[in-house]
């Protein structure tokens, strides 16, 4: 078996130095004279006639295994004496026995033989084999995410229809897009416009961005008469599509380098840009979708259906992440839905804001497809009116309300609500976007007073501790005008999205420095824009695949795997599989897994893994525990050749 240097896959691993082969010599196994014919003798694991294994003229052979005693270490055994061979017998008298066969070979399958991954160039993750992984400083596979899918962050410019999408390292603007696209699925009629009216963005595990349109156009406040809709973004080029065939991808981009997409020049393509992979229309108009969350990807996939709280139609769906399709609604006990988020329990959180209640948090049991409230806001908050939600590195759920308190924690083991930053001096704003990273939680004010009221527009991010939700600071930003959404980046930035004066603003906790960057007009973006709740707090994990060649000609079958890793508590690796026979077919063959077990048995279930000359392997990494990781050395892959008979 070689490992392919195969463009499809882009895989840029070394060479694999050669397994062992557990084959004997010539002839059919045997382990005594009783299995071969009767001319035959069984001699070193094979049978062979008897004139083969017979002493040569003028040297001593006791055993009769064709060595002379002079040159075979126990002429009393016919098994001993020779190399050592896949039988179970310490062959060439060393005191060892099978030396040099690997495990999963050592039931001396005919044809066995095993490869030894990642070789001598170690462990290349590059996008194409791989995502959410990095190797660590002692060379082994571990999660981590590279700079290239994670520094993104997505901004929902409500005054113009359009999606911002800047580098949070810089704050430059990499690209701008409409809210809608030309690719509309669903049969709905969405048309690009400023009447879209996006507002929530979400991230995928693949870091691609999502945005939902609102729409909320009304004939003389009666009927509704736009369509709500869900626009899907690629997060890097290569995932984009050549609709016109013109050999590139069209799309946004900023020229000339200034950090700021011109909206009126060739940096904006408009409903035509390649990297707007569809539009998909939610169910007519009047639905008004509002909250936006991706739930957890399904055991044999890599990301998560998208769900969508529709705010008049007091429902929500969910759509297939590839192609834009509604999968199924459901109807949530007639919450007009503004925010989504996912748990790592497989919950969707929505928070209802259509007033006259005061249950206004509860979920959407992902794999029973049921709707929960929970217990309502105790009394001491003078009213439930919610606006963002989170939850952070343990399960707990984080709620901003637009009277006193401001802030308000639920605890799903308890059923019990927890308000924050209450009492004398305590925060007095009108709070909007919240958002968690492992330490602390932070909260955008958009007003200086309750419910939209005050002195004006505020411009302060509050940041409290998670473990006793104390204030930790107060930040100010330097001209940035009603922040509406806050959210952490990869990096360790905090980002504020500024609708009263269209900037987004970066903030450096560290040093307690801001720097300010343009975006479209009126940006009003306060759900989960980079991602970091899902990847990190919800499903932390990872994985990396690599393809191995068997046999040209015959048939290859694949028996086994075994990998060398630590596995911390709270951390898992599985490895999945799929064959195929020519290697451009291995893409629509469904990965089979998840096999648990080390050493891993492709001929047991889940399995068994078909006969096929290419073998593509993938390693799933994930954690429960933010501060450990699983850390994957190497694995072996083992098959047989059974060759062709003429």
């Amino acid at each position: 078996m070689t490992l392919l240097r195969s463009t499809l896959f882009a895989l840029a691993v070394a060479a694999l130095a050669p397994g062992c082969d557990c084959s004997g010599p010539s002839g059919e196994p045997c382990t005594s004279d009783d299995d071969c014919e009767a001319a035959q003798l069984c001699v070193d694991g094979r049978c062979q006639d008897q004139d083969d294994a017979g002493p040569r003229e003028g040297c001593v052979d006791e055993d009769g295994d064709g060595r002379c005693a002079a040159d075979d270490c126990d002429d009393t055994d016919r098994a001993r004496g020779g190399a050592d061979i896949c039988d179970g017998v310490d062959n060439d008298c060393d005191g060892m026995t099978d030396e040099g066969v690997h495990p999963l070979c050592s039931d001396c399958a005919p044809g066995c033989s095993a490869e030894a991954i990642p070789g001598p160039g170690g462990w290349m993750p590059d996008g194409e084999n791989s995502e959410g992984v990095i190797v660590d400083g002692d060379g082994a596979l571990t999660l981590g995410r590279d700079s290239v899918m994670a520094f993104s962050i997505w901004v929902a410019n409500d005054g113009e229809a359009t999606v911002s999408k800047l580098d949070s390292r810089t704050g430059q603007e990499l690209a701008r897009y409409p809210s809608v696209g030309t690719a509309v699925v669903g049969g709905g009629d969405v048309r690009p416009g400023t009447h879209n009216h996006p507002s929530r963005t979400a991230v995928d595990q693949n870091f691609d961005a999502y945005v939902a349109n609102r729409a909320h156009i009304q004939r003389g406040g009666g009927d509704y008469l736009e369509w709500g809709s869900i626009t899907k973004y690629a997060n890097r080029e290569r995932d984009c599509v050549d609709r016109n065939m013109n050999g590139m991808i069209d799309t946004s981009r900023d020229l000339n380098g200034d950090g700021v997409i011109d909206p009126t020049g060739p940096e904006y393509v408009g409903p035509d840009d390649e990297c707007i992979l569809w539009t998909s229309s939610i169910e007519g108009p009047g639905g008004t979708p509002r909250g936006l969350a991706i739930g957890l990807a399904p055991p044999d996939g890599l990301v998560g259906d998208i769900w969508v709280g529709q705010f008049h139609a007091q429902r929500a769906c969910r759509l297939d992440p590839a192609t834009g399709m509604i999968r199924a609604c459901m109807d949530i006990d007639g919450y007009a839905t503004y925010g989504l988020v996912a748990d790592g329990s497989d919950r969707i959180w929505a928070v209802h804001r259509g007033g006259g209640r005061r249950d206004v948090l509860g979920y959407i049991d992902a794999t029973a497809m049921t709707f929960q409230t929970v217990a309502p806001l105790p009394g001491d908050a003078s009213c439930a009116t919610p606006y963002g939600v989170t939850v952070d590195a343990t399960g707990e759920v984080y709620m901003a309300n637009q009277c006193d308190p401001s802030v308000w924690r639920y605890s799903p083991g308890t059923d019990t609500w927890t308000p924050i930053d209450v009492g004398a001096g305590a925060f007095t704003g009108t709070s909007r976007g919240v958002a968690a990273d492992e330490q602390s939680l932070w909260v955008a004010s958009s007003h200086t007073g309750d419910a939209f009221g005050g002195s004006g527009n505020d411009n302060r991010v509050l940041q409290y501790r998670l473990s006793d939700l104390s204030l930790v600071a107060t930040h100010t930003m330097p001209s940035g005008q009603q922040p509406v959404g806050v959210g952490v980046s990869f990096d360790g930035s905090i980002w504020a999205i500024c609708r009263g004066n269209d900037l987004a603003g970066r903030l450096d906790p560290a040093t307690g420095t801001w720097s300010e960057h343009p975006t479209g007009r009126s940006p009003y973006t306060y759900s989960d824009f980079v991602g970091f709740g899902l990847n990190v707090f919800a499903e932390p994990r990872g994985r990396y695949n690599f393809v191995v060649e068997g046999c040209a000609t015959g048939t290859q079958t694949w028996t086994g795997a075994s990998y060398r890793a630590e596995i911390p508590a709270g951390t898992s690796v599985s490895v999945f599989a799929r064959s195929a026979d020519v290697i451009t077919d291995l893409a629509a063959q469904p990965w089979i897994g998840p096999f648990d077990a080390n050493p891993v048995d492709f001929t047991m279930a889940p399995g068994p893994v078909p006969p096929g000359r290419y073998l593509q392997v993938e390693l799933r990494l994930a954690t429960t525990d933010r501060m450990a990781a699983p850390r994957v050395f190497a694995i072996d892959v083992a098959g047989a050749c059974e060759p062709v008979i003429e």
